[in-house]
């Protein structure tokens, strides 16, 4: 009995190690991308109407209780829990459906004098009074079509008149140009 008992706590003992080790693995990975990574922001600060493509409608959801009556983004937050807690951070769920179906989604979030931390370089900067759009995601099967350029101009529509932010990495060419073709202006870029 003591023998079963010293061996399933060695085989505990292992899987913690392997489980930190691989923990300590991808904190050290992500640590050295950081230094080889810049980041590129542009601002937008519409005063135009935007035309946008038909047949798909906008949703923006403001509060995990609506996230989670809604079927729409069942699967998305199924995937994603920890997202759910971007609700508390004055982060807003946005994108663009067709039926119940996401097509592409993001997030935005308003910050007056706040800061916000750029996880691809750990660096923060200063919000005021400004939305800072991030982590966009189009699905597979819509890629290539312009819906993420669409939903950036929709954005723009909704927010007349506000200080709008994106950012994203300078490898990301597909998405810089989107971003550019939607009205946004080059600002400036930061490193780790």
């Amino acid at each position: 009995m003591i023998y079963i008992t010293i061996n399933l706590m060695k085989k505990k003992q292992k899987l913690f190690n392997k489980k930190n080790k691989n923990i300590f693995e991808n904190n050290l990975l992500k640590t050295l991308y950081q230094f080889f990574i810049t980041v590129y922001f542009f601002h937008s600060y519409p005063t135009k109407k935007y035309k946008t493509k038909k047949g798909i409608s906008f949703f923006f959801i403001k509060s995990k209780k609506e996230a989670n009556s809604k079927n729409l983004t069942e699967d998305y937050f199924k995937n994603n829990k920890f997202k759910l807690e971007r609700f508390k951070n004055k982060s807003r769920f946005i994108g663009i459906k067709n039926k119940q179906e996401i097509i592409c989604s993001g997030w935005i979030h308003y910050g007056t004098q706040s800061r916000w931390n750029v996880e691809e370089i750990n660096r923060d900067i200063k919000l005021n009074n400004q939305y800072l759009l991030y982590d966009f995601y189009t699905s597979k099967k819509f890629r290539n079509l312009g819906f993420y350029q669409t939903l950036l101009k929709i954005i723009q529509n909704k927010f007349q008149n506000k200080k709008l932010i994106i950012y994203t990495t300078s490898h990301n060419k597909k998405s810089i140009k989107a971003i550019s073709k939607s009205g946004f202006t080059f600002s400036y870029q930061l490193k780790k």
